[in-house]
């Protein structure tokens, strides 16, 4: 994901794709053929787009280690995954400060790539709730870029969407709201 490039209607479209895949998951839980839905193909790459979301997601925040919102960014990031994983027993703030040292890259992407689904779910949404309450590191010099993802971040966090069906209506006026967006601009 290198930041200028990024085509913002497409990184929308993958962002609903994951909260559709979340929504789904939830849902399909309850399925007695549930077991058998995990194992498919179409779930496994639905899975690995999410590790990779959140894995690149992770490059931008050690690719900017001299700036300090990319710091802050990865230190939160960092406890928030320590947290979800119990990485450490000891919730205590004894190791607060020792996070980045206890969970260097190559641990974290470990991490990620063997954590359970819900635990990815929670980072996944950890990442899309700094991106819509503080500085945007997928567009830290495109404040255009920006204020659209933080707009369809607020759109996404509606209380109108409470199922996949709400997600395919969003999704249907993307073009619309881009435009919209682009136009208050």
């Amino acid at each position: 994901m290198e930041n200028d490039d990024i085509d913002i209607k497409e990184l929308f479209l993958d962002i609903l794709a994951i909260v559709k895949f979340e929504l789904r998951f939830y849902k399909d839980k309850e399925s007695p053929m549930f077991t058998r839905i995990v194992k498919t193909r179409v779930f496994q790459q639905k899975l690995q787009k999410l590790k990779d979301f959140i894995n690149t997601y992770f490059e931008i925040m050690y690719k900017g280690d001299e700036s300090p919102i990319n710091q802050i960014a990865l230190r939160t990031q960092l406890d928030n995954v320590a947290r979800i994983t119990n990485y450490y027993n000891d919730l205590s703030s004894f190791y607060k400060d020792q996070t980045q040292n206890l969970i260097t890259k190559e641990k974290l992407l470990s991490l990620i790539d063997y954590s359970h689904i819900e635990s990815l779910f929670l980072v996944f949404t950890n990442i899309l709730d700094w991106e819509h309450y503080k500085s945007s590191l997928i567009f830290p010099h495109d404040k255009r870029k920006e204020k659209l993802l933080k707009e369809f971040l607020s759109k996404l966090a509606s209380s109108d969407i409470k199922e996949v069906e709400d997600l395919i209506d969003l999704e249907q006026t993307i073009d619309s709201f881009v435009k919209s967006i682009e136009v208050e601009l």
